[in-house]
């Protein structure tokens, strides 16, 4: 019989209970991962600091990671699983040669349905505009998200 251990994000446990230890919290390993579309839509919906670009998909334990965000309490929990999905699926790029004006350094097409233009924008990388584009508005820099590999973009 397989029990289910929940992690508390602030540290606390619950010690009530003498037979064993039980730790309330968001992190939960029966935890089903978000659907791939839903992840990747509620991912790029963020800005994150510094430049990067998406080198590979998804993995499940990222696609999990988002879920937890997406039910996490406060902001800072929430970033924290972001943060750590976003450094796990891209890779450092240089910085724009222009700091004012935003930089586009490739296109994410998920589906054939959606297309996500990554920009450097100031200090951060984001998707403009926010939400993304349908895919046959947009054609240039294309990358297919579920052949990214790690080693082209």
């Amino acid at each position: 019989m397989g029990r289910q251990m929940r992690i508390s994000a602030d540290g606390f446990m619950d010690l009530s209970d003498r037979q064993r230890v039980k730790t309330p919290g968001a992190a939960d390993a029966g935890i089903e991962p978000m659907p791939e579309a839903e992840a990747l839509s509620f991912l790029l919906s963020h800005s994150f600091p510094g430049h990067h670009r998406v080198v590979q998909p998804m993995t499940e334990t990222d696609r999990k990671n988002v879920r937890l965000a997406l039910w996490a309490d406060s902001v800072a929990v929430r970033m924290a699983y972001v943060d750590r999905v976003w450094r796990n699926i891209t890779e450092p790029v240089m910085p724009p040669r222009n700091p004012r004006e935003p930089e586009l350094v490739q296109v994410i097409h998920y589906g054939g349905v959606w297309a996500y233009p990554i920009y450097l924008d100031g200090e951060v990388t984001r998707v403009i505009p926010l939400g993304g584009v349908p895919a046959p508005d947009i054609e240039s820099r294309r990358v297919d998200y579920g052949r990214l590999d790690g080693k082209t973009a």
